[in-house]
């Protein structure tokens, strides 16, 4: 989809993109937050008023050479409606115009973003919940652990370079809060970013609850797939996984956006 066809889309009813709207963001804050991820965040009129749901993302319109604009979609880690401010946090392994915008971000830059999109959000059938995730799906598991209501259980597994890239989030403070157990899996250099290896071998030891489950994975592209057939081959049905590939091994997203085919 062209980005001229894709803003033509944007608030139209029954469209993809119709509870998004676009914005001309401004950053307000940006540095390091862990050794691998880099956090900013964006105001802008009217900001406040964003219709989002925990798990969603921005679309960030990077511009290139020759006027040029390329898409990059990062999920929102927090919005704050009474500053008008969403942070995204963004892993920094290699390089692409995301990331390259995001590393040289400085306070004042100014960017358009279109938003709120992306339909893996929390499911209200579900009373325990899995998330699966590597660097790219960290943000997102996070924002969805917070939200999660009272009485309702979820377990992540998440896999990051070192402890030193572990991240803080707010747990349940009242009694009848979620319960969450983050595991947090370190490759810790016997593994490269796109392996399955460590995560499959995690979510063998996990237990999957019965009753109303359901299964939220974002990663690399075939990590996806590997962990959704091994979902799948545990018992859960289709409906029961949510699943986003954020990246393909070997390839630059397309411009869009979305991870490229490859072939």
């Amino acid at each position: 989809m062209t980005t001229d066809r894709l803003l033509d889309l944007v608030g139209v009813a029954g469209g993809p993109s119709a509870e998004a709207s676009l914005f001309h963001l401004e950053v307000i804050e940006a540095g390091p937050l862990t050794p691998t991820f880099h956090r900013v965040v964006l105001t802008a009129p009217g900001l406040g008023d964003l219709l989002y749901r925990a798990g969603q993302d921005l679309m960030l319109r990077i511009p290139q050479a020759g006027e040029r604009i390329v898409n990059r979609r990062y999920t929102i880690r927090d919005f704050d409606p009474a500053r008008a401010a969403v942070t995204i946090d963004v892993s920094l392994h290699g390089a692409g115009p995301g990331t390259d915008w995001v590393r040289g971000a400085g306070i004042g830059d100014r960017i358009d973003a279109i938003g709120p999109r992306g339909k893996v959000t929390l499911r209200e059938d579900a009373d325990r919940h899995l998330f699966v995730g590597d660097e790219t799906g960290v943000p997102g598991a996070l924002a969805m652990m917070e939200a999660l209501p009272p009485g309702s259980g979820a377990t992540a597994l998440l896999e990051i370079d070192t402890p030193a890239d572990e991240q803080d989030f707010r747990p349940p403070e009242a009694e009848t809060a979620a319960t969450v157990d983050v595991r947090w899996l370190h490759r810790a250099g016997r593994s490269e970013p796109g392996d399955p290896s460590p995560i499959l071998a995690a979510l063998g030891d996990v237990a999957l609850p019965a009753g109303p489950v359901h299964a939220y994975v974002a990663a690399e592209a075939g990590v996806v797939r590997r962990v959704r057939e091994a979902l799948t081959a545990r018992g859960l049905e289709e409906a029961q996984i949510s699943a986003k590939a954020y990246w393909r091994r070997g390839l630059p997203n397309a411009e869009h956006g979305e991870p490229a085919r490859d072939g």
